[in-house]
């Protein structure tokens, strides 16, 4: 499972943050708003704006942030 570990990342990180929604159906307004197909669905935002989508520029990118690295 992927929450625990973002969990544990954010904790012990206070630039990150996590932010988690219940869509409770897939039929929700924030599915359809926000084009949720599949849980789990994982973004980074950075300064209020969209980093990415992509799982693997995430990971690298909170791997950076953990490391005291900026862009």
């Amino acid at each position: 499972m992927v929450g625990p570990q973002l969990e544990a990342i954010a904790e012990a990180h206070e630039q990150i943050w996590l932010r988690r929604v219940d869509i409770g159906s897939w039929q929700s307004a924030a599915a359809r708003q926000h084009g949720i197909n599949r849980l789990p669905t994982i973004w980074l935002y950075e300064n209020g704006r969209l980093y990415s989508k992509d799982r693997e520029q995430i990971s690298q990118r909170l791997q950076k942030l953990m490391d005291g690295g900026r862009r």
